[in-house]
């Protein structure tokens, strides 16, 4: 029985190595299940439902997650107490939550309550105090406070250097995308594609004329730092998982927003385009990640003359993503409201594109009035 639940559990991590996350959640409720049967208020109970939640974050359902992420909280405190690692894991993967429900102030108290018990921690955890610096920057990052935000990521890094840990991409990703905010103040929202907690940001079509009151110098220092951090991010992802995954799909993402920010936009659309033939390879068309990508490379086509036709097919496929990804609430609740909302930019594109294509297709066919004699 032992033996069956190792295998199950390597089965599932290799699953979700390889970007394959559904069909790693099986495995995953199977050891859930088993520990429940050996004991429903045991660490080994709490443990399954964290694997069990992280796999359901990894896909996105994030409603399906927080059951098990909140008992695993509710499991850890009862036996290991408040000042403990795997108590702080728990409030960090709440916090993530409550930040990606829009709850920004329960997810900073949350976020700030783990890093307290991380930094008291003798000795310190690494990497656990890594993400725990990571999530509250997440944090501060979606309420506008980048700048504020820097230090931590910065500090994270640092860490993960030092240990050496594989997870030091979507550390060097979160900060690539957070110069990014410097440089355009722009609110990145987090996504999840890996465990709550350990969340990595992703880069959606944003105002490019905003600059945050920077000067030109300054703003173009931000991107190319960014940059760097990316291109380091991006090479770390490859190396790993191959050039074909899901997560250099959103590295791709960010690479070309940033390239857009910057006034590239040939070298955005090419990185625009690798993202989106990934993620419809690996993700269904209501996916948050498949819908930015298209979201994304149409917004961009959108300010291109010409493009018009492309950039209107992109912007459908982006909406009626959107429309579908509400299924997953079971009801029109807080979170899906929040959801909702945040697809607004790309229902507004859309709109302004087709009056744009409806003026090109009217002008064209006005009567072109022969010359007077």
């Amino acid at each position: 029985m032992l033996l069956a639940a190792m295998m199950l559990v390597q089965d599932a991590a290799s699953l979700e190595a390889a970007g394959r996350y559904a069909d790693a959640e099986r495995a995953r409720r199977s050891s859930y299940e088993q520990a429940q049967r050996r004991g429903a208020g045991t660490v080994a109970t709490a443990d399954a439902a964290e694997k069990l939640a992280d796999n359901l974050a990894m896909q996105l359902r994030l409603a399906d997650a927080e059951p098990f992420y909140r008992r695993a909280f509710e499991i850890r405190l009862a036996k290991r107490g408040e000042k403990h690692g795997d108590t702080a894991r728990s409030l960090r993967q709440l916090a993530s939550l409550a930040m990606a429900r829009g709850a920004l102030g329960e997810a900073e108290a949350l976020a700030r309550r783990s890093l307290d018990i991380q930094r008291g921690l003798v000795p310190a955890v690494g990497m656990e105090l890594a993400w725990a610096l990571n999530t509250l920057a997440e944090v501060l990052a979606a309420q506008g406070k980048a700048f504020d935000a820097d230090p931590l990521f910065g500090e994270a890094i640092v860490i993960a250097r030092v240990q050496g840990d594989a997870d030091l991409a979507i550390l060097l990703n979160n900060r690539g995308n957070n110069f990014y905010r410097m440089a355009t103040a722009t609110v990145i929202p987090p996504m999840f594609r890996r465990r709550a907690g350990a969340t990595r940001s992703v880069v959606a079509p944003s105002d490019q004329d905003a600059n945050g009151g920077l000067n030109p110098l300054r703003k173009r220092a931000f991107l190319a730092q960014g940059r760097d951090l990316l291109d380091e991010a991006m090479r770390m992802f490859t190396a790993a998982s191959g050039a074909d995954h899901p997560d250099v799909a959103n590295l791709l993402n960010g690479l070309a927003a940033n390239y857009r920010a910057a006034g590239m936009p040939v070298e955005a659309e090419a990185r625009y385009r690798q993202a989106v033939a990934i993620k419809a390879r690996f993700l269904p068309p209501d996916n948050r990640d498949r819908i930015v990508g298209e979201w994304s490379l149409g917004d961009l086509l959108a300010t291109r003359p010409g493009r018009e036709a492309e950039a209107r097919t992109r912007l459908r496929a982006a909406m009626a993503g959107a429309m579908a990804s509400q299924a997953r609430f079971r009801t029109f609740d807080a979170a899906a409201s929040n959801e909702l909302r945040s697809y607004a930019p790309v229902f507004a594109t859309s709109i302004r594109v087709a009056w744009r294509l409806s003026r090109l297709t009217s002008v064209r066919a006005e009567p072109i009035e022969a010359p007077a004699p």
